[in-house]
Parts: structure tokens; sequence; C-alpha cells
């Protein structure tokens, strides 16, 4: 077990030169003195007194003296009873060496929130828990803002006593607006849900209550496995018929002001609170003296709009126009979708009379969206006080799923169909009527505020608290979901919409570009990859990071991406041989890109890939399923080679679903430096960028604008889309990452389709996922697996395993003295027996030579699926073994009759299901008396009992070691004189085995005496393993190393997995605390020869031992032998 930690030394400890200092110097928890990150290798339930003095060393020098005292924030650890592994001593952890640290747990006592939603210093999750709060760029503001458009203090909100909160302007210089509407010096209303605007940065009042998280269990090892409801995870397959990416609830077709009916069963709210003093019950509209909502407005006598409970009593009101009156408390002067109490977003009509077309993005490719004139604003939250903290969750308030999602997020009514997708645009553009949506027939009663719509962009305070709870929206978008890796990079203001997202897609675009002064970039770059990783889970989604520009100090470029290392998205989960997927020097950064090519020569262009036309890229890349890779690419990688393998992985590794993210470091564009120049200099910059479909270049005088455009033939293609940019602190970075560092997805598995370098060796209980072979397990397997799946070893994309009834039914493995073939073939036996259960499947040994070449196959003889074991030295069994095999065939043969041995299991199973007859009685099955109705006693003989069908059969598998030396017997062989009656048996199974369902696994040393044998004629599954080399080396592989012929034609190369090993000494490792270096983590780990427990059991004895007790709990009972037992 391996966690990383952070130790803080007190402020009044040692100075930095006590030790090594491994945090940036921007980092936070500096006011603590040194920070250290340290590496703990522990066996799994070793206590924190084990290892507290090394962290008191770690972070204060060798000279410790003196008890030592650790605290998880406020909580002081007690280290005989506290564990490592177990929170909060998780991955990513924060610990406090002798004084108490800061609390960073998310707040739940605040009566409002205030979230930096956009801007270049976005991110901020600021808790508002009463009196005036200053927001400026002055470090003395209560709310820094890292904007040069923002005055030193800028504006102030007021959180009164009652509850209610306002605004007011401090004589800045750029002003304050409140959703379009200017702020003066005279507070006004601030109602949860609006924009406040002010320099380029948009800020969100929000309920204070804390969102609902996602279930999270320890696993003992220092992560916490989250749970993901099925119904939560969208994208895991296809979107709704008939559905697009409109994010609306009912019809579109209402003009500027208007709004539709929604019926009873839209899912809205009440609220259900009552009492004064909470914020959004009342105040003034921005720009006017009118109420927003008072006290005796549409929510009742001081109801605060942000607590709701559902009800589905009430409907919704009209706005003036056709559909109704105008509802009460509403500002026409405030865009409406992010008006709290508007049900509905304004339909522009400059966009045409039928809809609105919300353009969430640039012009590139598929980044623009269609979207009704519905509810949501530009983060897709829909109107209500309660609507910015709604917007993260995908449940209701009362913690029930929502039923009826779209695969976008967004709910639809029942018995509505959403039909305003991209063939109503194409109508509009064109002309032509557009049917109308059906619209909810109008309830009496109150209105009532729907629930808010899930934003299909989180902003990067969402994306934060997302990771922090975990929120609902964590790693929900998976391979199949509609806005998979669709990045948001800032926001624009189009016509009456403020803040509308600005997004591009990685899977249309290939390759990103981004450009720009380096502080800003690094920001932008941060947001971008933080969205990645809390919207897409380790499974679906690879990060890699190449940071080796020379022009930049390694201390500089190590400080500035230390926080990407939490992330669970950059463990080598493919076999790549790092210990991060990270390259700060040359040598990591050619085996992280040597890596990535492999993939593309597996690929479906295949090793020609860099000379692939850009329409044979697309294809493929529309054609791909599966896992994605981002690799980060920072500056100029460093050498003539690697520059030209980062470009061709831009241009071309989409087809593989690779993803190229270039940084270039340039002066921001300006009338000084037009787009065209900055463009250029990008390209000398980095030479990937020019191939990158998207780019983004920062411009402005202090580089908060951002330009959004696509290129082609390696220019820019159009004027693209001007926004303000999205950038977050390496403060907020590092604690998005320490949120993410312990988190794995439940059931997550390596995906399949990763082609990796394989292993020098393999351990088999590894591959089978058995590391804790335990009953449970097993018995799991056993219901997972088929009887005759065999897993191999390692393969180039984890795993390899064959199933003998599908691909075989007969494997031969060939190879040379020394090559692995008999621990191949005992960990086979092993494979099969923890895919079956031993009343299902029978496995019988022939060593073929006698056991005069070692052990053989004794070992084996634990394993409770063993029925038989002959050695090939005693003519008296070999024949008794030879007939008995060739009796059960035969048995098998009249059993079976036609039908083959998996379609005879199939109709005896449908048989068992049918309903029969009464069973009968225990007197009428021995025959004795029987009493029917007319009460007469007669007799019932025993003979017209209805008998009992036959018994199930059991698959079996015959594992013979050297084949070879039975087809042609040593002379002076005491086994000699019977070979031939064995290997006709075993040419029978060979030959009819399939319909029989018995299978032969074989190995030989001497393909050639073989050749001409049944087995040989009839395999379709053929392993040949690679001869040993005369004198090993450190890095040459351990015997078993070989390839997989498939009855297709194709070849998987392997290493096979190991059996007979003794267990790793873990037990008995001593705790060790290193500090850690995020520069070296990239490098191969470090190569130790596996220390094993040299009296200990087996891996072979630990599986037997747990299979036999796994058979007892089901009354799995071994098939019987087919010889008699000797006496």
């Amino acid at each position: 077990m391996q966690i990383r930690l952070t130790v803080l030394a007190p402020r009044s400890g040692q100075s930095a030169a006590a030790g090594h200092d491994s945090r940036p110097p921007h980092a936070p928890y500096a006011f603590a003195g040194r920070a250290c990150d340290v590496l703990i290798t522990a066996p799994a339930g070793t206590a924190l007194a084990a290892v507290a003095s090394g962290l008191a060393a770690a972070v204060s020098g060798p000279d410790v003296s003196g008890t030592v005292v650790l605290y998880a924030g406020q909580e002081r650890l007690d280290a005989q009873r506290r564990t490592l592994g177990e929170p909060p001593l998780v991955d990513g952890a924060v610990l406090s060496l002798q004084f108490p640290g800061e609390d960073e747990s998310p707040g739940t006592d605040a009566s409002a929130q205030l979230h930096v939603v956009a801007g270049p210093d976005a991110g901020g999750v600021h808790l508002l828990h009463g009196g005036q709060i200053r927001i400026g760029r002055s470090a003395d503001a209560d709310v820094p803002l890292d904007d040069p458009d923002v005055s030193r203090l800028h504006c102030a909100v007021t959180v009164a006593e009652d509850g209610r909160v306002t605004v007011a302007d401090l004589g800045s210089t750029n002003g304050t607006t409140l959703d379009g509407a200017a702020v003066g010096t005279r507070q006004v209303r601030l109602p949860a849900g609006a924009l406040l605007r002010l320099g380029e940065s948009t800020l969100r009042l929000t309920p204070g209550e804390r969102a609902p998280a996602l279930t999270t269990a320890p696993d003992g090892e220092g992560h916490l496995r989250v749970t993901r409801p099925d119904a939560e995870r969208t994208g895991a397959g296809e979107p709704e018929s008939g559905g697009s990416s409109s994010g609306g609830y009912g019809p579109a077709g209402a003009g500027p002001g208007e709004y539709t009916a929604r019926g009873p069963a839209s899912g809205g709210y009440r609220p259900d609170s009552s009492g004064p003093g909470e914020y959004g019950t009342g105040g003034t509209a921005p720009g006017g003296s009118g109420p927003r909502g008072s006290a005796s407005g549409e929510y009742g006598p001081g109801t605060a709009p942000g607590n709701f409970r559902p009800d589905a009593s009430a409907p919704r009101s009209s706005a003036p126009g056709e559909h109704g009156p105008a509802l009460p408390g509403a500002d026409p002067r405030v865009p409406t979708q992010y008006d709290p109490i508007a049900p509905t977003a304004p339909t522009g009509a400059a966009h045409g009379a039928a809809g609105t077309l919300y353009t969430y993005g640039s012009d590139i490719g598929d980044t623009t969206h269609s979207r009704a004139a519905d509810a949501t604003d530009a983060n897709g939250t829909q109107g209500g006080a309660g609507g910015a903290l709604e917007a993260h969750s995908r449940t209701a308030s009362d913690g029930a799923p929502r039923q009826g999602t779209h695969a976008r997020g967004i709910r639809m009514p029942d018995g509505v169909t959403r039909r305003r997708g991209i063939g109503a645009w194409a109508r509009r553009l064109a002309g032509g009527r557009d049917e109308p949506a059906p619209e909810l027939p109008p309830r009496p009663g109150r209105w009532v505020p729907a629930a808010p719509a899930v934003e299909s962009w989180p902003d990067p305070a969402a994306v934060l608290l997302t990771a922090l709870g975990p929120g609902p929206r964590l790693w929900e978008r998976g391979p199949a979901h509609p806005e998979s890796l669709v990045l948001r990079l800032g926001t624009t203001d189009r016509a009456e919409l403020p803040s509308v997202p600005v997004t591009v897609g990685l899977r249309e675009a290939g390759s990103l570009g981004l450009a720009g002064p380096r502080a800003r970039l690094a920001g932008l770059a941060r947001s971008a990859v933080a969205q990645l990783a809390a919207l897409h889970s380790p499974v679906d989604l690879e990060i890699v990071l190449i940071s080796t520009d020379r022009t930049r100090s390694l201390e500089e470029r190590r400080g500035e991406w230390a926080w990407l290392g939490w992330l669970p998205h950059l463990r080598p989960a493919h076999g790549q041989d790092c210990r991060l997927l990270l390259a700060y020097d040359r040598d990591q950064a050619t085996a992280r890109s040597a890596e990535l090519t492999r993939r593309l020569d597996d690929g479906p262009l295949g090793p020609g890939w860099p000379s692939a036309d850009r329409r044979s890229v697309a294809d493929a890349a529309a054609r791909y399923e599966g896992a994605r890779t981002v690799v980060i690419v920072d500056g100029d990688p460093g050498s003539a080679a690697l520059r030209e393998t980062t470009a061709r992985l831009a241009g071309a590794g989409s087809a593989a679903g690779i993803h190229l993210i270039c940084l270039a470091e340039t002066p921001a564009a300006s009338p000084l430096s037009p787009v065209a120049a900055t463009y250029e200099s990008a390209c000398a910059a980095s030479l990937a960028f020019r191939e990158c479909g998207a780019v983004a270049l920062l411009s402005g005088d202090v580089a908060t604008a951002l330009r959004l455009m696509r290129t082609a033939g390696g220019q820019p293609a159009g004027h693209g889309r001007v926004g303000a940019v999205d950038a977050v602190s390496a403060a907020w970075a590092e604690r998005f990452g320490r949120a993410l560092a312990p988190l794995r997805a439940e059931g997550g598995s390596t995906h399949p389709g990763r082609a990796t370098a394989l292993p020098r060796s393999a351990r088999l209980l590894d591959e089978l996922g058995l590391a804790r072979a335990t009953p449970a397990s097993l018995m799991a397997r056993w219901a997972s697996a088929g009887d005759g799946t065999a897993v191999l070893g390692a393969g180039p994309r984890g795993p390899l395993a064959v199933d003998l009834t599908e691909e075989g039914p007969h494997l031969l493995i060939e190879g040379p003295a020394g090559s692995g073939r008999t621990e191949l073939l005992r960990s086979v036996a092993a494979s099969l027996a923890a895919a079956g259960r031993p009343d299902r499947l029978g496995l019988l040994l022939v060593d073929g030579a006698g056991g005069e070449r070692g052990e053989g196959l004794a070992c084996c003889t634990e394993l409770p699926h063993v029925t038989e074991h002959l050695a090939a030295w005693d003519p008296v069994r070999m024949r008794a073994f030879a007939q008995a095999l060739g009796a059960e065939l035969k048995r098998r043969s009249e059993l079976l009759g036609s039908v083959g041995f998996a379609e005879w299991h199939t109709q005896r199973e449908a048989a068992d299901r049918m309903v029969g007859q009464r069973p009968p009685s225990a007197a009428e099955q021995r025959g004795d008396l029987d009493s029917p109705s007319s009460g007469t006693l007669r007799l019932r003989p025993g003979a017209r009992t209805k008998a009992e069908g036959p018994p199930p059969l059991p698959r079996l598998v015959l594992l013979v070691d050297d084949f070879d030396a039975l087809v042609a017997p040593a002379l002076g062989s005491t086994g000699r004189p019977a070979a031939g009656s064995v290997v006709r048996a075993l040419e029978a199974v060979a030959r009819d085995g399939e319909r029989l369902g018995v299978h032969l696994v074989a190995t030989s040393a001497r393909p050639d005496r073989t050749a001409d044998t049944e087995l040989a004629n009839g395999a379709r599954l053929r392993i040949v393993l690679d001869a040993p080399p005369a004198s090993p080396g450190p890095e040459d592989p351990a015997p078993g190393r070989g390839r997989l012929g498939h009855p297709d034609g194709r070849v998987t190369p392997f290493q096979s997995g190991r059996v007979t090993g003794r267990i790793p000494r873990t037990a008995t490792l001593r705790p060790t605390v290193v500090p850690l270096e995020w520069e070296r983590m990239g490098d191969p780990p470090t190569r130790r020869p596996v220390r094993e427990l040299g009296n200990g059991p087996t891996d072979l004895a630990l599986l037997a031992s747990a299979l036999e007790r796994a058979a007892r709990s089901v009354d799995a009972a071994p098939v019987p032998p087919l010889t008699p037992a000797r006496p």
C-alpha cells in the first residue's frame, strides 16, 4: 500500500533549510511554515504510530524530539488507533505537525454562498456568514479577485441579520452590474441566482445549504470507492430517440418576455419555508424600484424561494401575450434565464419566432448547440432562488432520482416529447413552418417555480464543489456521452444573454491549442484540465503531461503542474513503465511519446498512421469507441524527434482516441500583435500547435479576453468567437487535485483496447483480480466467469484469457526446455478452477514424462477440481486410466445422443423450469402404500415410480504435460508399454471432445513429434513460447513470454502468469516515509527483485485453500474420479 500525504510543519518550526521542501512557492499552506509531500509505503492495516516519527522527520529534519502530535484539520489524531488507508489518512490528505491546521471541509452553516462563476480568477466558493463582505483586487478584500479590471475595493455584499443580501458599488472605476443593470453606491437587493458582474469576473449568489453527495466507501488502502447510481451516469448509452440537445422543458415559440404554461407533471417545486429573513424574498430589482419578490408577492409572506419541496398541484402562471397574464414579481429588464422567479428563458426575436438558437460556443465544428427557449441560464441553471445549488444535483430535493432524464441531463415532463432538435432549427433556417410542441394544460392554483435544469458545462465553482462533495456530477460523462470531452474555455455576452459559455469539443477538433502570456495561460489550462478530470472517470480518460521546455526551469515547471500529480487520471493503468504519466525531462518525454505511438501503431491506421491523410484520420476518429487520452504538451518538447512526434500525434492521434492540448507562451493578441502574428508566434513556440484543429488565443491589454478559432490547412479559419477567459488559480487547482486524489470508481477496471508494453513478469492472482483470494471473491467469480475460461497472463490490453468453449475446444502449448511450459499449464489449471465450481468442472492431470523432469503437475492436486493425477511411469495405472477415459467418452456419447454438450444442458435447464406433475411421496418412491381418494388401500409397485432425470454432466478438462513424451516415449521408460493406449484415448478426446464437453490442453517440447496427432491438426488455439536467453540479463523477461494464435489468425503476445511463486513478503515490510519528488514520478519504478516468503505458502496453495472453503460454502461436491481409488 502506498499513500501520498502532505505534512505541514508548525509556524515556529525549523527553517526550510532543515529539509527538502517539495511544495511550489505559491502553493497553499505556506502560512504553516514548511510543507513536504511524502510517499508512505506500508502494509495494509498499519497504525499511524508506525510512521509518525518519519512524518515529523520529513518536514522538520532528522533531529525530532518529544512526542509527535499530528492533526487532520482541527482533529487531533490518535496515533495508536488511527490506521493508514482509512479516513482521514487517505491519498492527498494534509496533516499538521504539533498544531491544528485549517478546517477545509465544505461549510454548511453559512446562510449563503458567493460563487465566482467566470473570469480570470474563477472558481472561488465563498461562504457568507453575515455582515459586509468587500470584493476587490486588493489583498485586503474579503473576496480578492485577480482581475485587472476590478478595482482594489470594488463592491460590497452585505448579509443582514434577517438574511437579506444586498450589494453596493464602492466607487469602482469600471462599475458593477447586476443582471445587466448598473449598481450604484446605494444598496440594492442581490437575489439568489442573479449574476453580479465586476470587471471581467462574474459572481453568483447561491443558497448556503450543502448539495447532495455521492456515496463513498474506504477500501483500506488509501482510496475511497465512489458509487454512482446507473441512472445518474448520463451518456452511458445513446441519447433518447427523438431527443435533441435542447435544454428546455416546454414548447418553444414564445417571444421576448413571453412564457409558456407548464402542467402538473413538470416536476415543479413550491416553497417550504415561511420564515422571514431568507435572502431572495424581497427587495428592489436591479435598475429600478419595483419589487423583485416582496413579502406579499408570489412566494407568499416571507417565503424563501430557496427551500422547495415536491408538489405537482399548482400550475404555472403566464406572461402577457398569447399565454396569459404576467408573472408576478418578474422584472422584464432582467434576462429571465437568470431571473430567480422566471420559469423560462426569453426567446430572441432576431433568432426566429419559433425559438432561440443559443450558440454555446464558437463556430467550430459541433460546438454550436441548439437550445430551445427554456429556463436555463448560461450554465444551464433554471430560474429559482435555489437554482444555483440545485444545478449541481441530478436528484430532487427529497433525494429521489428524477425520471425521464435526457442524456444531457435535462428532465422532460411526463408525456412531453422533445422535438426542438437540429431538424427544427434547419426548418426554421429554411423558412419552413415548425410544428408546435404540445402544451401542458394549465391547472388552477398558484404558480410553482420549476426544478432547476442541470447545466451542461459547469462553471469552475461548480467543478470544485463536484470534487469536494463528491457531487452527483462527478465522472458523469462516459465515452458515449454527447458532451464527452467538451470544454468550457470562457464566456461571452450574446444579445440579451450575459455570460454564455464558450465551448470547444476535443472529439471534433482533434487537438486544441492555447496561446498567451504564461500566467493567464496557466490558469486557463488548469481550468480546462480540471473540467476533464471532474466529469470523466479515470476508467474513461487518461491524462498525460509533457513539460520539458528548456526555456523554463525545472522548479518553475514542477511548481506549476504539481497539482496534476494528485489526479487519479495520471496513474498508469495500462502497463506504462512509470509511476505517474508525467514527463519533466527528455527521457521521460521519449517514454511517454513511445507509449502513445505504440497505440497508434496498433490502431485502425496501422504503422502507416504518420502518412495518413486527414480524411482517413477523421474517418478513423469517428469510428473510435473506447477510453480517451488527453496529452498536455507544455511548450517546446525539447528535441527535434519529440517535436515531430508530438506534431504527428496532434494531427492523427484522434484516430486512436488521443487528443493534445498544446500550450504556447506568446504575447497577448492586440493591435500591436494581431491575431495572425500571435498564431505564428505560437506555432514557432510549439510545432504541434499548427496541427491543432482549434486554437484559443488570449488577447487584450491584460490577457483576459479569449478568441476561439478553428483552423484549416495550418491557418486560422474565420474570425472566431471572442469572450472572457475562465482561469483558476494554483491554490484552487491544488485543492481540486487533493479532493480527487483518493477517489476511485467502484468496479472500475482498465479499459480494453489499450496496447501497452508487456511486463517482465506477471502474477496470476493479480491478473485474475484475486490478489486477496477469499471464498467470497471466488464465489463471485464463479457466478460471472464461464466454466471454460482460462486467464493465461498479462497481455498488451490487460489480462489475456481464452474461452475453451467458444474458441477451443483444445489448446496446444509448444516451447523448448526452460520456456515455462509446465508453469503455464499450472496457471491454466488454477485459472480454470477459479472460473468454475468443482461440481461443474473436473480437471484430469497427466504428467507425460512421469515426473522425471521435476514436480510436474503434482502441486496442482491441491485444487478441489482435480479428480485424477496420472504420472506416466506405471503401465497398470496408465491402461486403467485409458480404459476409464474411453468408457467416459462412450457414456457421454450415449447420454447426449445427437445433441451437443451445451445444447443438452440448455434443454435440461428448460425442462427443470417447466411445471410438471406432483412429485411422488416418500411412500411412493419406496413402492409402499398409496392412498387414493376412494379410501381403498392398494400397493403401488416401486418400478412404476417416475424416475429422476440424469444428473448434470460436468465439463472435463485434461491437462497433459509433455505430450510429446507420450507420443514418442524414451527407450527404457517404465511407462512405454502403456503409452500407446493413453495416446489413443487422448486422440479420441481431441477428435470428439467438443461435442462431449471434454477439452484437452497439452504441452509439447518437440512439435515435430506431435505434428501428426489429432490434437496438432485440430487445435484452434495454439501457444508458442519463446526460448530462454543463453545468459539472461536483468531486463530480460521471465520464462513464459509467448504468443497466442487465435482461430481467426490473430496473434497476441503475452507474459504468462506465475502461480507457484511464494507470496510477496508484504506482511514483513517495514513502513517507510520518503519525500515525494514529482519530477521523478515519470521514471520507471525501481527494479527490485520480488522477495518471497521462503517458508510461506505459494499462490497456488492459497488459491486451493480458498477454493476448498468456497466449495464447502455452496455445497459443491467434486466430480468423482474416473478410475477406482487405489488400495
